[in-house]
């Protein structure tokens, strides 16, 4: 499936013949029946080749050329609503929307059961139903089955019963040849001069895998017709690839038609550029939001970044409690344990019991990352020891968590540095290390996690890199 961003153009609404009411009323109005239905063999073409067909009225009138085709989302496969025609003219061109219905044939010519004096041009026109030529062709769409994004070439189209319905897009180089006319000279001159070329393999993706987005660049709206089940079967990790290939209105628009809580585990994985850019872009109530239910280190780099004046406003907006949890980690030194610690931990009182751990882990979020570690406090907050998670796997639930913890409970201090903490963590080979606020009350701050570490020391290691005179 894929994402779509088109640009929509907008008429005179009192000029715009909506399709959907015309084939209810148009017939009556007209004293014109539909269409009888005759059961002929589906047959497939596409758009490039049905855009610039001539019609004719019902006396043989020429009307126009086919310029668009509007289609319904309500189904799976699209079925087409309204055609648009243009009217011959090289300048100030005008424009009829005609309902489905009254199409009486579509090949070899199209032929319409209205005469022609019954058919008004206008010179612009409006609609919210998908349009081919203005929503899908030739634009930039994300597949969401590969996860990349790329261009639509043509459209793949299946007439059947009288109905036309969106079969496929054409995102191979052929359909781009097809478009632009070439393909009959280039199809020969490949077929000579490249016998074992992949040109000729068609490159289609089935309509079921598409799904396009209606953006209205007026209010910033956009309309996201694919489910959310089955949007969010596509990894979160890959979302940061298919973002980066939108601008920034684009990228806005996508991410606040998803779901709150998709958002979240979306903005999760974005690259800290990207976080910040829309942040800049979305109201302060919603980015405190996802602020205040990120991992807390990751939230402060990202209010680190922002001006004070911006950083101090989100954290209004935010419940007391992590408000003040995500001040505390602001006022550290980024290059310090208490500037890249996080305060999300598995933490249990020191006269906790094996089988308190499964209700507490129970209702622990996906993004915790320090749960390798179950950290003992006292009553005071006070650390009083670490268990290995992997220590409980075959204990008993009635014994003590103190009889699994550590002989030694190693931790860093707040204001140490970044290297007396990768000393530490690398001295006792631990993945997570507990941050205190002083050597003496051993008051627990928050944890550390190896990745935390990386992530300050690799740039760190190659600007240093950098620098280094080559032999």
């Amino acid at each position: 499936m894929m994402l779509q961003f088109p640009y929509h153009r907008t008429g005179f609404k009192r000029h715009s013949v909506l399709c959907s009411r015309t084939n209810e009323t148009e017939s009556k109005s007209t004293g014109g029946s539909k269409t009888e239905t005759t059961h002929e063999p589906p047959s497939f073409l596409f758009f490039a080749d049905f855009m610039g067909k001539r019609t004719y009225d019902s006396e043989g009138n020429t009307v126009g050329i086919v310029y668009d085709v509007a289609f319904s989302l309500s189904e799976i496969y699209p079925k087409a609503t309204c055609l648009i025609l243009r009217a011959p003219g090289f300048f100030r061109h005008r424009y009829s929307e005609i309902p489905w219905n009254r199409i009486k044939k579509l090949s070899p010519y199209i032929e319409l059961d209205l005469p022609l004096k019954m058919i008004k041009f206008y010179y612009q026109f409006g609609g919210q139903d998908l349009r081919l030529r203005r929503d899908i062709l030739d634009k930039q769409v994300v597949d969401t089955n590969n996860h990349k994004v790329i261009r639509v070439n043509d459209i793949h189209l299946l007439e059947v019963d009288h109905e036309l319905r969106i079969a496929h897009v054409d995102v191979g180089i052929r359909g781009l040849v097809r478009r632009l006319g070439w393909q009959p000279v280039v199809d020969f001159l490949v077929a000579g001069l490249l016998p074992r070329t992949t040109y000729f393999k068609e490159r289609f993706i089935s309509w079921k895998f598409i799904q396009p987005l209606s953006l209205n660049h007026k209010s910033g709206a956009l309309k996201l017709t694919v489910p959310e089940k089955q949007l969010a079967q596509i990894p979160h990790s890959d979302f940061r690839e298919v973002m980066s290939n939108m601008d920034i209105y684009q990228r806005t628009a996508f991410f606040r038609s998803l779901t709150l809580d998709l958002r979240v585990q979306i903005f999760r994985d974005l690259d800290t550029d990207t976080q910040q850019k829309l942040l800049e872009h979305i109201d302060l109530a919603e980015a405190a939001y996802i602020l205040s239910r990120i991992p807390a280190d990751q939230a402060t780099d990202i209010l680190e970044r922002l001006p004070k004046s911006v950083s101090e406003k989100l954290l209004n907006f935010m419940e007391t409690t992590q408000a003040r949890k995500l001040s505390t980690l602001l006022g550290y030194t980024s290059d310090s344990a208490g500037g890249i610690m996080t305060t999300e931990m598995v933490t249990l009182p020191h006269s906790a019991k094996v089988q308190d751990v499964v209700q507490v882990f129970q209702q622990v979020p996906e993004s915790l990352e320090a749960t390798t570690f179950i950290f003992l406090i006292e009553s005071d907050n006070r650390l009083s020891g670490m268990v290995p998670a992997r220590k409980l796997l075959l204990a008993k639930p009635e014994d003590p968590l103190t009889q699994y913890a550590l002989p030694k409970t190693t931790y860093v201090k707040v204001k140490d540095t970044l290297r007396e903490v990768a000393f530490q963590m690398e001295f006792h080979k631990i993945p997570v290390i507990p941050v205190v606020n002083n050597g003496k009350d051993k008051i627990l701050q928050g944890v550390i996690t190896v990745d935390d570490v990386l992530k300050h020391l690799i740039p760190i290691a190659w600007k240093r890199r950098a620098k280094k005179p080559s032999p």
